[in-house]
């Protein structure tokens, strides 16, 4: 994970996590060149992102065909849980 944060957002700090995504297949069936999928860590500004008070939200959706893709559509997510538009994952009390 990086050491500096990829964005600030309203007194948090934004980590996107980028993975590959390689979901199972039968033999036949045709590959994708690369298709990647994303979570983020997001914490109070400033704080380690092992501190208590962050966390590791997952994103859901079809996989991204890119890392920069991927990193925006997390960054992006991440906003959207700070500012409560996710059900069922928040940010509020930390």
């Amino acid at each position: 994970m990086d050491t500096y944060p990829t964005s600030r957002y309203k007194g948090f700090d934004i980590y996107p996590l980028i993975y590959r995504f390689d979901p199972p297949r039968e033999w036949h069936e045709r590959r994708p060149d690369r298709a990647y999928s994303a979570s983020v860590v997001i914490c109070l500004e400033g704080e380690s992102t092992d501190a208590e008070h962050s966390r590791v939200f997952r994103l859901s959706g079809e996989p991204w065909e890119s890392v920069g893709a991927a990193k925006r559509a997390a960054t992006k997510g991440a906003e959207d849980i700070i500012n409560g538009l996710v059900p069922g994952q928040s940010m509020a009390g930390t």
